[in-house]
């Protein structure tokens, strides 16, 4: 996503979610954004896909197939000047998911927001740092139940339209806020890791500066 850098602010996020909500990441550069070569205010909607994705917890790995951010409900990205969140993603389907007891489905709630956080320049091929905010999933099985909440820290390619999420190490931004049965492999405040690469697209055009 080419984002042109105009200052530095900060977002305060008072969205819904489930359970508890791990530490906040509510700051984030503002930017100018253009879609498909406009960076007139409004909106544009996309879609995204993924191939393999890695969740853990410090007692247990676990993985989906692939991913995708459907045409429905739209999720959008933000054209014009000022702007925070760059991207709403309303909805991620998540494909062979799997954990304690076999299959897991995933249900995202509410909106994802994305922000950056690093200044970005007028060339065509930046790597933008930020992170996923107001993250909320559910998963279960016939076994295992729990929800995930916080932020995933991340990097947007300008060059090939690539979201690359990649919270690691165990630091607290995603918490497990809930939890129930999972063989006792996943338990209610266990840090968690979430990574995976997303290419985006929109039927407006290249997401780009002005």
């Amino acid at each position: 996503m080419k984002l042109k850098h105009a200052a530095i602010g900060t977002a305060a996020i008072a969205l819904a979610a489930v359970g508890a909500a791990g530490p906040a990441l509510a700051t984030g550069s503002t930017y100018t954004v253009a879609v498909g070569g406009s960076s007139a205010a409004g909106t544009h909607n996309i879609t995204a896909t993924a191939g393999a994705l890695s969740f853990a917890v410090p007692t247990l790995t676990m993985g989906c197939s692939s991913a995708n951010v459907p045409a429905s409900p739209a999720s959008t990205v933000a054209s014009g000047a000022g702007i925070t969140d760059i991207a709403a993603i309303n909805k991620i389907n998540f494909v062979g998911c799997t954990g304690p007891g076999g299959a897991l489905t995933v249900t995202t709630v509410g909106s994802w927001k994305l922000h950056g956080t690093s200044a970005a320049t007028a060339g065509a091929t930046d790597v933008i740092s930020g992170h996923v905010e107001n993250i909320t999933a559910n998963v279960s099985n016939a076994v295992c139940r729990f929800t995930v909440t916080g932020s995933a820290n991340g990097t947007f390619n300008e060059a090939t339209q690539k979201l690359t999420v990649s919270e690691t190490g165990f630091t607290g931004n995603l918490k497990v806020t809930s939890a129930s049965g999972c063989l006792g492999q996943v338990t209610t405040g266990q840090n968690a890791n979430f990574s995976g690469v997303f290419t985006v697209a929109s039927a407006d055009g290249a997401i780009n500066a002005s």
